[in-house]
């Protein structure tokens, strides 16, 4: 059975997706894939200070060799907004 074009390119970007990646210049890290979770404004980090929940939350998305870029605390009372 042959693939349509659209199949073909379908399961090319998901290889290329699953693929291992290289990035930094300085310090290298690689990655195992390109799949990467963005910052969550979640506020789990209460008054601002990082805490086992905050931990957990995290643990619970992270992959081996994966890349997550966790969400900011604020600096003071005043920057909450």
């Amino acid at each position: 059975m042959e693939m349509h074009k659209e199949e073909r390119e379908g399961q090319q970007r998901k290889a290329e997706l699953l693929s291992q990646y290289k990035m930094g210049t300085i310090v290298e890290m690689r990655l195992s894939h390109r799949v990467v979770m963005a910052p969550l404004t979640r506020c789990r980090a209460l008054g601002g200070i990082p805490n086992q929940a905050l931990v957990h939350y995290y643990s619970q998305r992270a992959t081996n060799g994966g890349l997550i870029i966790s969400e900011a605390t604020f600096i003071s009372p005043t920057a909450i907004g």
